[in-house]
């Protein structure tokens, strides 16, 4: 078997656990939640500005991040939203697991000097 095969079939295993199930569960539950989404967009669309405005030598403005800390607040008391960022970190802690077990393959510890 190629390691490209491999690699499908290592997706395959992976869309079938439980940390990717509740990931796309919770995901069609943000996008079902119209205001969960529009607060999702607004914050990425902030964020951008903000990370532009930095690269460009400029400072946020305090209105940018007061609009910042207002919406981060309301998100964080949204109970979809909630879900979906618990969802999204145990699925990056699992997939974080499945990196190492990938590098320990590459690279297997040897005990002998």
């Amino acid at each position: 078997m190629s390691v490209m095969e491999k690699a499908r079939e290592l997706g395959n295993e992976i869309r079938n656990t439980a940390e990717y199930k509740e990931l796309e569960r919770v995901t069609g539950n943000v996008k079902e939640d119209a205001d969960a989404n529009k607060m999702i967009q607004d914050i990425q669309e902030l964020q951008q500005q903000m990370q532009f405005a930095q690269q460009s030598g400029v400072e946020p403005s305090q209105d940018q991040i007061n609009q910042f800390n207002d919406l981060k607040t309301k998100m964080d008391s949204n109970l979809t939203i909630q879900a979906y960022a618990k969802a999204q970190n145990e699925f990056s802690q699992f997939m974080e697991t499945v990196n190492n077990a990938i590098g320990e393959g590459i690279n297997p510890k040897n005990d002998v000097n």
